[in-house]
């Protein structure tokens, strides 16, 4: 589908915010989509599917980003019933032919079958994650977890900073950057529960393309550093751990499939007010 194929389609949808009063010259358009981004992810529900238990939002976003003044978006995540991380997602706005629309990308990240999520966007598709590659893998030569509640949260800077990532398209390779500070810490950590999200970043903005969770994962009685790769764009993506390669993906191209079983998921939602 061309892109002036799309925007009419979008264009034509019926929208409630549609008929609100326009903004007066003074409005921050960044916030007004802040806040719309905001409401879709107040309206998205995972359900786990053996027990029927909701993910719950935390209410505020991990950051907003705002890339070349055009491109805007809220990271969230959901957690399970105890509080463990379960969902992340970006919700966001991007200009397609001078009509802000809004566009949706989630990870799984809780290993748990969830029931089918539907999406209305364009084009529409169905959301069922198989959640085979969702364990998380030991860090080599990495030092045995602090006691210090501080202590583990720069180790895990360090350990973070072991890692480089890239991501290609249109033939272009861009090295990734790390942000310092993570976007979200374990709340109540132990040394036995412990973890958090660093985000690798494009160079036009502070877009997240790939997140890399670092947890402590008890093994053998004893907690020991783990790492994930979480994918965050439908580009191509590679991750070096001290030079090595150590997880790669291709260009997502099944995006817009209408039945999508990949932990990670993108797609159009709406246009904008």
């Amino acid at each position: 589908m061309s892109l002036v194929m799309l925007v009419s389609l979008l264009i034509c949808q019926p929208s409630p915010a549609q008929d609100a009063a326009l903004p007066e010259k003074n409005d921050n358009p960044a916030q007004r989509f802040y806040n719309e981004f905001a409401e879709t992810a107040q309206a998205l529900a995972f359900i786990t599917l053996t027990d029927a238990q909701p993910f719950t939002l935390q209410q505020e976003p991990l950051m907003k980003f705002a890339s070349e003044g055009t491109t805007f978006g809220s990271v969230y995540v959901w957690h399970d019933a105890d509080q463990r991380l379960a969902m992340i997602g970006t919700i966001g706005s991007l200009p397609i032919q001078n009509v802000n629309v809004e566009f949706v990308e989630l990870h799984l990240l809780k290993p748990a079958a969830i029931q089918p999520v539907p999406f209305t966007g364009f084009p529409a598709k169905t959301w069922t994650p198989e959640i085979e590659d969702l364990t998380l893998r030991p860090l080599s030569n990495a030092p045995a977890v602090a006691a210090a509640e501080r202590s583990r949260l720069t180790q895990m800077r360090n350990l973070a900073r072991q890692f480089a990532a890239e991501m290609t398209h249109d033939g272009r390779t861009n090295q990734l950057r790390l942000l310092p500070q993570p976007l979200y810490r374990y709340a109540d950590s132990t040394q036995k529960r412990d973890g958090a999200l660093f985000a690798f970043v494009w160079d036009t903005g502070t877009d997240p393309e790939l997140i890399l969770r670092i947890e402590s994962v008890p093994t053998e009685g004893n907690p020991q550093w783990h790492y994930q790769p979480i994918r965050f764009t439908w580009r191509q993506l590679a991750l070096n751990h001290n030079d090595v390669t150590v997880w790669q993906v291709e260009e997502f191209r099944g995006r817009d499939a209408p039945k999508q079983t990949t932990p990670y998921i993108t797609g159009l939602t709406r246009p904008l007010p």
